[in-house]
């Protein structure tokens, strides 16, 4: 990629994936949006404190406890105490949870497909590649995130 700008390219994937994720959203039905990052962040991480997950969501603690309240009266997640700190509870995804966010999904999903389709062969190839390459990104930030700065 000699001659490209890694942070404009940089910039670029993530103007553009953002819009995407936007565009698919709105067609997803199942789960209003707070609630499919909430579940999608629990389905990433794991049992996780609801102050780790604010902080992944950017947002304050009390606004996250509400939402995480919400979903557990939905039944989508469950608290259970953390077995390092008796004062604090583990978030994780429930069965119900995960069932709704793969709905989601599939919704968001058949978003993007419908658009997938006027696409010519040769774009989708050039996208499932670049879908690999994304995933080779994520799976990279994990070794840089443990790499002393």
């Amino acid at each position: 990629m000699i001659g490209t700008d890694l942070t404009q390219l940089g910039i670029e994937v993530v103007v553009a994936s953002a819009r995407l994720t936007r565009m698919a959203s709105r067609d997803v039905s199942v789960l209003p949006h707070a609630a499919m990052r909430l579940l999608g962040r629990l389905d990433e991480l794991g049992p996780t404190r609801i102050s780790d997950l604010a902080k992944a969501d950017r947002c304050s603690q009390p606004t996250m406890s509400t939402l995480v309240q919400r979903q557990e009266e939905q039944g989508w997640v469950r608290r259970a105490a953390d077995p390092t700190d008796s004062r604090a509870s583990l978030i994780s995804l429930t069965e119900a949870g995960l069932a709704e966010l793969q709905r989601a999904r599939q919704q968001a999903g058949a978003a993007v497909a419908a658009r997938l389709l006027q696409l010519p062969g040769t774009d989708l190839a050039t996208l499932e590649a670049a879908v690999a390459v994304m995933h080779k990104i994520l799976t990279l930030e994990d070794v840089l995130e443990d790499t002393p700065r």
